[in-house]
């Protein structure tokens, strides 16, 4: 039996995941315990640690899953959110989080997300792993057309470095650099530090 905790401030929500996971029929999945919010360690500290712990992400305040993780080290946590951001989801795996489902999409298939996770697997939502792979490409777009020298000097401007700066720290004469951003402009059909910008953070 998979024993699973539930974080959710929406009574709504906390009701639908036991009425969906009722009419599963997933036997495999226990509910051990429903909560509003955490209330502080002493309430964790009643309950047996779950295998899983689903949260419902309100905001961008990851510091719940880091609370959880630091009570329950070995359980995997789901998120569970309305956020469909790709920084978003960076942020949560860093804090300890394993899979991101979305509450607009990932809803009905909540028990067959929560097993696989379980067996090992990392569950995101199918929208934002599109994104993801997006980035991935675009990242590695921008790699094939510029030079490792080019993909510096574009990242320190993209940072906010002046072109003194940039030149300082690669140890280059400040009209070398203005070359090379006139160069990576072209290769990337640009005409401005803003679209640069854009570029690289997208």
């Amino acid at each position: 039996m998979i024993s699973v905790g539930i974080i959710a401030p929406d009574e709504r929500t906390r009701t639908t995941i036991r009425v969906l996971l009722t009419n599963q029929r997933c036997h495999q999945l226990n509910i051990v315990f429903e909560l509003e919010r955490l209330g502080g360690p002493l309430i964790l500290q009643k309950v047996k640690p779950p295998h899983l712990t689903l949260i419902e992400l309100k905001g961008s305040s990851v510091k719940v899953i880091k609370q959880i993780k630091a009570e329950f080290p070995e359980t995997n946590i789901i998120i569970l959110s309305e956020v469909a951001s790709i920084d978003m989801v960076f942020e949560t795996l860093r804090a300890g989080a394993v899979s991101y489902l979305l509450k607009s999409t990932c809803l009905n298939n909540i028990a067959s997300a929560l097993i696989a996770t379980h067996n090992g697997g990392s569950v995101i939502s199918p929208f934002i792993s599109r994104e993801m792979v997006d980035r991935i490409h675009h990242a590695q777009l921008q790699e094939d057309l510029l030079s490792a020298r080019e993909l510096q000097i574009a990242k320190g401007i993209a940072d906010g470095l002046s072109y003194k700066l940039v030149a300082d720290r690669y140890n280059l004469a400040v009209d070398t650099v203005r070359v090379y951003i006139k160069r990576i402009y072209r290769k990337l059909n640009i005409n401005s530090k803003g679209e640069l910008i854009a570029q690289l953070k997208a």
